[in-house]
């Protein structure tokens, strides 16, 4: 049973919550938020952009802190969740570590590359496990889509299309994300999910080329991205933070093989679709999502003591080296190298 001790509950830290809350391999044992009406009593009612919520908070069985830095030193806890603001991940991941815990964080690692390189650094030479939460990564579609590749049936990728998009979420706390020197902008907080995936299923580009447009946060919450590689392909990936409420959310991928392609969005029914020569199916996929089944994963490389191979944390600081030159492209209106 590894124990675990979650900082921050917003509407990602109680997704993340009533996950644990559900499993038998793990014990939320601690909860940590600088809201004093968040560690009330009772079932929270907070939600994401598509739905979720959290547990019950019981203080018989979960130890309460208002110090979220406290909750780090707590004997108790084995696993630090954080799902802090983005500007804090560094912070907390660093002193979560430095404390002798396995980390599981939010996305993104951090705002800057310079920032994951000292978590990179804080990490070197200890034995305890970090994973940045990249649920696209584990999302059953995306999941998919990556053992299409792998497996070849279809050929390679010849075209890619990844996009994402919604209004600027109202729930943050204190509007960290409306503030882009809070939150890196729709690049690190919306867009970030297909960046970090575009390189995990096609590889590190050699160079970016990116448009953009500053939304609602004071940042580039408008953003469509070109990645350019050695091998002759088309992969695109784009964004918009900016759009009314009454837009919703969606998330899509369109991806063309040389035998077939496979498209995929949350607002078709069945969202997933491959077509063929031999024509259209709706391939039948885990009914879970990417929250559930990262956590679950990362609770096994803890249990196991196995390092977090599907999301490596060199491979999320990547993430950010990508998300950072293509705000520079979009800055100066150049292809960015990498």
């Amino acid at each position: 049973m590894v124990k675990v001790g979650v900082i921050g509950l917003g509407g990602m830290g109680n997704m993340h919550f009533g996950v644990y809350e559900g499993m038998k391999e793990a014990q939320v044992v601690a909860l940590a938020d600088t809201d004093e009406e968040k560690l009330k009593p009772g079932a929270s009612k907070k939600e994401i952009n598509i739905g979720g919520g959290g547990a019950t908070i019981d203080p018989k069985r979960h130890k309460l802190y208002n110090d979220p830095k406290k909750l780090l030193e707590d004997p108790n806890v084995q696993l630090v969740d954080i799902c802090l603001p983005t500007f804090l991940h560094a912070e907390y991941i660093i002193g979560a570590l430095e404390a002798g815990k396995h980390v599981l964080c939010e996305k993104p690692m951090a705002l800057v590359p310079e920032e994951c390189k000292k978590v990179l650094a804080a990490l070197k030479g200890k034995k305890t496990k970090l994973m940045i939460a990249q649920c696209i990564r584990f999302w059953p579609e995306y999941v998919y889509l990556k053992e299409t590749l792998q497996a070849g049936r279809l050929g390679k990728v010849r075209w890619a299309d990844l996009w994402r998009g919604g209004s600027i979420p109202e729930w943050s706390w204190r509007g960290w994300l409306k503030d882009h020197k809070r939150s890196g902008g729709a690049i690190l907080d919306l867009h970030v999910h297909d960046v970090d995936f575009v390189h995990y299923l096609l590889g590190r580009p050699k160079a970016v080329c990116s448009t953009g447009a500053v939304g609602p946060s004071g940042g580039y919450d408008v953003v469509d991205t070109v990645y350019i590689y050695d091998e002759k392909m088309s992969v695109h990936s784009g964004a918009n933070m900016g759009l009314p409420v009454a837009f919703g959310f969606e998330m899509r991928y369109s991806v063309a093989f040389e035998k077939g392609c496979l498209i995929y969005s949350t607002r078709n029914s069945p969202p997933l679709m491959e077509i063929t020569s031999e024509g259209q199916k709706h391939p039948v996929v885990k009914k879970t999502d990417g929250y559930h089944e990262e956590i679950e994963y990362f609770v096994k490389c803890v249990a196991n003591n196995e390092a977090p191979a599907t999301c490596t944390p060199e491979s999320a600081a990547f993430t950010i080296e990508l998300a950072a030159a293509e705000i520079e492209s979009v800055k100066t209106g150049k292809p960015v190298a990498l």
